[in-house]
């Protein structure tokens, strides 16, 4: 193979490797910020990364796109919740839904980053629920409740309560695909329509309003 081959199962070790191995090659040449930021950040080919300030952000960037360059890597696709950031990179490397926006003044869309949506006008996170209609059966019902994406589990208190009808109907001892007894369908449906106030929910991202590196004192 000649190329990166994707849906191999050794495919994302793959790329985790070769993204390393193109920051280490330069040795003490290339930024340890730079080697930070790709070795810590990177889950797959997806980075995640928050800085002090947006001057920061923009060297780190800018360094790390010149560095992965030279091994034939592109770093694009980039989405940012601070227009200043934004603005100091060429259209095409920004993320599809950014390109055609007027950055001083058009709203900034939701961004999808390893499954979480993030509101990049707003720096929270918030969550998506699905409309499509699914069968009143224990497989229709077990994936509903699969469907909410909440690895941070902020929406325990609510994802908990369809996982325990999921455990009734597992010791009602109910087929997959047979039809769920009446008298929990009211229970089911009010559930249902709770989840679509999910999407009214906003998370901050920061833990803080300030960066942890100008703090004076911090206690766990």
């Amino acid at each position: 193979m000649k190329v990166h081959v994707f849906g191999n199962s050794p495919s994302p070790a793959v790329a985790i490797h070769e993204l390393r191995r193109a920051v280490l090659l330069g040795g003490d040449k290339h930024d340890t910020e730079v080697k930070q930021f790709v070795i810590q950040n990177f889950y797959v080919d997806d980075g995640l990364a928050s800085f002090p300030s947006s001057e920061e952000a923009i060297t780190v960037l800018k360094q790390t796109k010149e560095i992965l360059a030279e091994s034939n890597i592109r770093l694009h696709k980039m989405a940012f919740n601070n227009r200043k950031v934004m603005e100091v990179f060429c259209h095409d490397d920004l993320a599809k839904d950014l390109q055609d926006i007027e950055l001083p003044s058009d709203p900034l869309p939701l961004q999808r980053s390893l499954g979480l949506a993030w509101n990049l006008q707003s720096d929270t996170f918030t969550y998506y629920v699905s409309k499509e209609e699914k069968l009143f059966t224990k497989r229709g019902i077990l994936s509903v409740v699969n469907s909410l994406y909440d690895p941070l589990g902020f929406l325990a208190p609510v994802t908990v309560q369809g996982k325990a009808l999921v455990r009734e109907l597992t010791n009602d001892q109910c087929d997959w695909d047979s039809p769920i007894p009446s008298e929990r369908e009211d229970q089911w449906r009010a559930w249902l329509d709770s989840l679509l106030e999910l999407e009214q929910i906003q998370i901050k991202r920061p833990y803080l309003p300030v960066s942890l590196c100008s703090t004076r004192y911090r206690e766990l």
